[in-house]
């Protein structure tokens, strides 16, 4: 269970949003299935725009009566500090901080898997989380808060959730104490979680959260026509660029030269000392309107734990010599939209060369001791940059490959005063890092450049298996297996951007995608893999052609795709037919079948034989 919490100061405007059709007429049933007493017996069941209007003024009621309308000002004391070290006026810079926030509102939304809850199961829920978040029930006295919970219905995704909207004034007059809330809600749905037997997060099981996306993010992605909110593009890309640069200078000369927008935050008493930074996307247009969209910014730890300036200090390996230092505050000290040039230039590096590092730093993983979560933590964390250079280059919205690279990020999270000075790794990675970086091809998706960069995670996988950390390593492996088989389908021609069969019809090459990659995944041995699926492939294609233009059978071409959603019709009466499927006994050694013949694909390499993954060579340095 996710929660996601904005605060805001129109209980109005929330309720009516809420009880309302929903931006794209998502919202169906509006019912309220939890709040406080009086809520709950005046509004309790279906509630439509009207109802929510006098639900909101009974919400808001104890700061109308007790505070006569007194809005609750809140400071963010990061943006009036931010907007200081830009040259506003102290005074404007806090003014303009601080707003109304007499309104708390949190969604709890369940992943898709998972299905639908009843409203009653909905109600409990969120009586409990209000409890665990010491909203209601309190033991020192303090009234209970006003509040209610709605349901309406599934998110875009397929998630079904409920939103909570609670007035921050109590009937006396006192505050809700909402200090530290997103860490509150989230230690309050692990409690949620284990007692109504929903899906635990890996990251929750870690302690290795990431901030969720808000939907004013994909709103304002959805007005200016970008394929992903600002937080993916620039987590991404910032991850990429720290594991790809040498330097703290060069990694911001690089992010500016890329378009992005920074900003320093420095140490206190003088501008000698930059401990942290805020990051922007270029400013953009919306699509309608022609106007430009306010932009968003971002700091290091928004992002992910592993992209604060500190973290990155720790995992990197940036030259740390005093005149690094020097040339990263100057850097630091430029205008925040100054313009440079790209740091990072075009890549030397070929593609067996960088095989053969992954290789090395495979083997090298391989002898870090499962005690060491420095060493372990900055290891995941330069993969996780691999990861989200080729993701970069590669997807044009955040694909398989971002997953992956986020999940190994979630590995490599550990506290900055818990990590050693001193850099464990070498520099091997970093060529790697820029080759990725730098190109201009999608040559990430060459099925032995992914092969080799799938099994520098298998280390990390198995680190994760050894510490008792079931959860992480099953959900790794799930994301390379998703990642790895995209790419062997790409390599083979199918359109993911089109229906094929399903990954299950075997012998298919959807199929064959999917068996290739788990087979490293799996560790198999590989060239039994490749005659099994020659084999099931041969098979399959044999079938499809002598059922071509049956009765009651879909149309498919060579590659799997499905060319029509209509099955072909009989002249006169349509005859069952049964499935794309090989015959019954199909297993690892392959349906019985003619002898395997040639690949599959012409010029298919589908694992690199030959190229040399420099397995036996030692670690990088």
């Amino acid at each position: 269970m996710m929660p996601n919490i904005v605060k805001g100061s129109d209980m109005g405007g929330l309720l009516r949003y809420l009880a309302g059709p929903g931006r794209a007429n998502e919202h169906t049933n509006p019912t309220v299935v939890a709040g406080d007493i009086v809520t709950l017996a005046v509004y309790g069941g279906r509630i439509d725009v009207s109802r929510a209007t006098e639900l909101a003024k009974l919400l808001d009621s104890p700061r109308q009566t007790v505070l006569r309308g007194e809005p609750v000002l809140v400071t963010n004391y990061r943006e009036a500090r931010a907007k200081i070290a830009e040259g506003v006026p102290r005074k404007e810079a806090f003014e303009a901080a601080t707003r109304d926030q007499n309104v708390w509102h949190c969604s709890l939304a369940l992943d898709p898997k998972e299905g639908q809850l009843d409203t009653a199961k909905w109600g409990e829920i969120a009586r409990r989380f209000m409890e665990e978040m010491a909203f209601v029930d309190r033991t020192d006295g303090a009234p209970d808060v006003r509040w209610t919970a709605i349901h309406h219905g599934l998110t875009k995704n397929k998630g079904d959730h409920i939103h909570i909207a609670m007035a921050v004034v109590r009937p006396d007059g006192s505050l809700a104490d909402v200090r530290r809330d997103h860490p509150r809600s989230q230690a309050a749905t692990a409690t949620i979680e284990r007692e109504f037997g929903l899906k635990v997060l890996a990251s929750r099981e870690d302690h290795s959260t990431e901030q969720a996306t808000r939907p004013d993010e994909r709103g304002r992605a959805e007005r200016v026509g970008a394929p992903e909110t600002d937080r993916e593009a620039l987590r991404r890309r910032v991850r990429a660029v720290a594991t790809a640069t040498e330097s703290e200078a060069e990694f911001v000369r690089e992010l500016r030269g890329a378009g992005m927008v920074l900003r320093p935050r420095f140490g206190k008493g003088g501008t000698d000392e930059v401990v942290g930074y805020a990051i922007r996307m270029p400013a953009q247009k919306n699509q309608k309107t022609g106007a430009w969209e306010k932009a968003i910014w971002y700091g290091g730890g928004q992002l992910s734990k592993d992209l604060t300036l500190s973290s990155m200090r720790g995992w990197t390996g940036w030259d740390a010599s005093e005149d690094a230092r020097t040339s990263a505050v100057a850097e630091w000290s430029r205008p925040a939209t100054t313009r440079t040039g790209r740091a990072i230039g075009p890549n030397v590096m070929s593609e067996q060369d960088a095989i053969r590092q992954l290789g090395r730093w495979s083997q090298y993983m391989s002898t870090i001791p499962v005690s060491d979560r420095d060493a372990w933590a900055k290891a995941a964390s330069q993969t996780a940059g691999l990861f989200a250079a080729a993701s970069v280059r590669t997807e044009t919205k955040p694909g398989p490959l971002d997953s992956v690279s986020r999940q190994l990020a979630r590995a490599g999270q550990l506290p900055a005063h818990r990590r050693r000075p001193q850099q464990v790794h070498g520099q091997g990675m970093r060529a790697v890092a820029r080759m990725l970086w730098s190109m201009q091809s999608e040559a990430a998706s060459k099925v032995a450049l992914a092969v080799a960069l799938t099994e520098c995670l298998l280390a990390i996988m198995d680190m994760l298996a050894e510490r008792d950390r079931a959860q992480a390593a099953k959900m790794l492996a799930s994301h390379a297996h998703r990642s790895l088989t995209q790419v062997h389908m790409r390599a083979a021609g199918i359109d993911s951007t089109r229906k094929t069969v399903p990954v299950t019809e075997v012998g298919s090459p959807p199929w064959a995608a999917a068996r290739r990659s788990l087979a490293v995944i799996n560790r198999e041995d590989r060239q039994a893999v490749e005659d099994e699926v020659s084999t099931s492939t041969q098979g399959w294609q044999a079938k499809r052609i002598a059922l071509q233009g049956r009765p009651g059978t879909l149309p498919v071409d060579e590659l799997g795709h499905v060319l029509s959603a209509q099955p072909w019709k009989a002249s006169k009466v349509a005859r069952a037919v049964g499935p794309l499927t090989p015959p019954s006994g199909a297993g690892k050694s392959g349906p019985k079948l003619p002898p395997p013949g040639p690949a599959p694909y012409p010029g298919y390499d589908p694992y690199g034989h030959g190229r040399g993954h420099g397995r036996d060579q030692g670690p990088s340095r």
